[in-house]
């Protein structure tokens, strides 16, 4: 399935060049991470190790192992590096994240 079609809230955010990802990720504490060059692109690289799910592939995943793992209700955060933007999914407060962002 593709991440356009979920029927989940996401939150879209575009980052400064400077942004602190290692800061921000301890602070804002989600299950999983990823790293895609560009949206639209189809694999994805996960920058947390600390999840505890073990999939086919545990270094890079595709679309529809994501898009399960955000379907689940797993807190996701995935970092777009080419267009510097972040989308957050089902997390609850959008401006407790905002701030998160802001602050690093």
């Amino acid at each position: 399935m593709k991440l356009s079609k979920l029927p989940n809230e996401v939150f879209t955010f575009t980052l400064k060049n400077d942004f602190n990802m290692t800061g921000f990720l301890l602070e804002a504490k989600p299950d999983e991470a990823f790293e895609a060059k560009r949206v639209g692109k189809t694999e994805f690289i996960r920058t947390n190790t600390s999840s505890n799910i073990k999939l086919k592939d545990n270094i890079e995943l595709n679309e529809d192992d994501v898009s399960r793992l955000i379907e689940a209700g797993r807190k996701v955060l995935i970092y777009y590096k080419l267009e510097k933007k972040l989308d957050a999914y089902n997390f609850d407060d959008e401006f407790k994240l905002l701030n998160v962002v802001v602050k690093y």
